[in-house]
């Protein structure tokens, strides 16, 4: 189906019958420029192209230095670096905090070069209920935008109460965008295997628009989304990846516990390793396969 095409609210733009130009990777370019479909793509498909996209220069440091024949530049204003890894080239595009810088900088990037495939990670803080610590890996099931909706007398509601549609594609999406599940579930197996260092866990991830400092704020969250960590920038990334039907994954590394601030708890150095490990470790071994 279709997806709505920014700048134009949710109003579909239906193809010609015989839709030109295509692009050299087989992608169908309708009107205006706008990648709007693109062939089928999942864990086990052969690709060549990855973008990696990071809220800051520390959460790819390790991932710059990994790269080969790397060439940098800027798109929209962000950093961008081109590399090999594993045989595929790889883009990694520094977004800036937050979801307009997210959102900003991943679309810029779909439609310069047409990525076969986005990767999210980074750092993010554990609900105390998911029993998740400082450095473990979480990967993404779903992201939900965590404020958006409506305060009523009887608490928040969710974006359904508004009854307006973030975006309208296969279905209709709210708060909440769920991923790939088997990509999510092989990424886990193959971290697992490759990295047994490190606990992994997969569940609903958050994104905030404000940092959660208290631990009864976080306890809230974690409870209204069945969530296992908060972000700030991953449902902005699902969301657009929905929209341009980009197969998407994100894996972030515990840096903190949501509970009251104490930064001296806090390691975001490791966790940013963490996170790049995994990133470097399933580039390696894609397509995604759990036997060897």
């Amino acid at each position: 189906m279709v997806p709505p095409v920014p700048g134009f609210g949710f109003t579909r733009i239906k193809p010609p019958r015989s839709p030109t130009p295509t692009s050299p990777t087989g992608e169908v370019v309708y009107r205006l420029g706008f990648v709007v479909s693109r062939p089928p793509s999942g864990f086990s498909k052969r690709i060549s192209s990855i973008l990696i996209i990071t809220a800051t220069g520390l959460e790819q440091s390790l991932l710059r230095e990994s790269l080969s024949d790397t060439t940098t530049d800027t798109i929209g204003h962000r950093n961008r670096v081109v590399g090999n890894l594993g045989g595929k080239s790889i883009t990694l595009l520094e977004t800036g905090i937050g979801f307009t810088n997210t959102a900003q900088a991943l679309t810029e990037a779909i439609l310069d070069s047409s990525p076969e495939f986005a990767m999210q990670i980074g750092v993010g803080g554990a609900y105390l209920t998911s029993l998740l610590k400082v450095g473990d890996l979480a990967i993404a099931t779903t992201e939900s935008y965590g404020h958006l909706g409506v305060i009523t007398p009887d608490g928040w509601q969710s974006a359904e109460e508004i009854g307006i549609p973030l975006l309208r594609a296969d279905q209709d999406y709210y708060n909440t965008f769920p991923l790939d599940s088997e990509l999510a579930s092989h990424a886990h197996k193959i971290i697992q295997r490759e990295h047994p260092e490190f606990a992994v866990h997969s569940g609903p991830f958050v994104t905030v628009e404000q940092c959660s400092g208290l631990t009864s704020t976080g306890n809230q969250l974690a409870e209204r989304f069945s969530a296992i960590c908060e972000n700030m920038e991953g449902a902005a990334a699902a969301h657009i990846c929905k929209l341009y039907d980009l197969p998407f994954l994100e894996i972030r590394s515990i840096s903190n516990l949501v509970e009251n601030r104490d930064k001296e708890k806090w390691d975001l150095s490791g966790a940013s390793t963490a996170a790049q490990s995994a990133a470097i470790t399933l580039t390696n071994n894609w397509p995604l396969t759990t036997g060897r």
